[in-house]
């Protein structure tokens, strides 16, 4: 722990080893992730002050990662990592090989509580659906993906679509893609759109549908809004980018279809570059927008 100061943007989540199969590597590529190291590296791009509350062993490089970005790190045994096996059909099943300790409120630095902003990248059930309430005054978001993921016995991971329980209201911003949220059930999506202001389902290059919860009525249809062409190299991390960069933006003007384009520039500037390294900064998103969308 490095800055007990108040960040601009605290990011809450575990850190990840990502094992994939690569020709020459029998054990496949290593890498380095996680939802809350991407949003905390959007956040210091854009030029806020960013601070990480994480999860991992005492071996995981955490400050090579996350350079010059305060951290909290909670011991854990193990850290969290995923291992992606292919068949013969191309058909990937993502297994879970070790999962870090969960975070609690007490984990949070007291200073950091003060966070104006803060984004949680669940990955593994390690924090709760709603743990925004941690948080009452400032504004907050959440990439759901790790509220969905579930596992066996043998670390094969799943993706449940039900309305998980636990989720309170008050999310300022819920995001997640068109394969996480159930888009064509209008029952379920206002249960979502219920717990949030902006609830934001990206869909690749295809941009992305944000609902609008309007006095705690219906959110009605969705507002599209379109993508920016990619050169695309690594798609890695690019919904966690989209989400950090939408919340900072929401942030800051309130606006949510300003945020999202504002953040569909950041995540198609972010798959031209590879793993941690993509996330842009305010020019590049600039460019991007100026460009106009595809």
């Amino acid at each position: 722990m490095s800055d007990l100061t108040t960040p601009d943007f605290l990011s809450i989540g575990v850190v990840t080893y990502d094992v994939t199969p690569e020709p020459g590597l029998p054990h496949g590529r290593v890498r380095s992730g996680g939802a809350a190291a991407f949003g905390a590296l959007c956040a210091q791009a854009l030029g806020l002050k960013a601070a990480v509350v994480t999860s991992a062993a005492p071996d995981y490089p955490v400050g090579s990662i996350l350079p010059g970005i305060p951290l909290h790190v909670v011991g854990s045994k193990f850290t969290t990592f995923f291992q992606n096996v292919y068949d013969l059909n191309g058909e990937r099943t993502q297994v879970l090989g070790g999962r870090s300790s969960s975070i609690t409120r007490s984990d949070i630095p007291p200073a950091w509580l003060d966070a104006p902003i803060v984004f949680f990248g669940p990955l593994v059930h390690e924090t709760p659906p709603d743990a925004n309430r941690w948080f009452p005054d400032a504004v907050v978001g959440a990439a759901i993906q790790g509220w969905l993921r579930r596992w066996d016995d043998y670390g094969r991971v799943t993706e449940d679509t039900d309305f998980p329980a636990g989720v309170s209201d008050g999310y300022r911003l819920l995001a997640g893609s068109t394969t996480e949220f159930p888009v064509d059930n209008e029952a379920e999506m206002s249960r979502w759109a219920a717990c949030t202001e902006v609830l934001g389902v990206t869909d690749g290059s295809n941009g992305v549908r944000i609902y609008v919860q309007a006095n705690g009525g219906s959110p009605g249809a969705p507002s599209r809004v379109p993508g920016y062409a990619a050169n695309e190299l690594d798609p890695t991390g690019a919904g966690d980018i989209w989400a950090a960069a939408c919340l900072v933006r929401l942030a800051e003007t309130g606006n949510s279809l300003e945020a999202a384009r504002f953040a569909n520039a950041a995540a198609s500037v972010s798959v031209e570059r590879e793993g941690l390294s993509g996330s842009p900064d305010r020019a590049e998103i600039a460019a991007r927008l100026a460009r106009g969308p595809a």
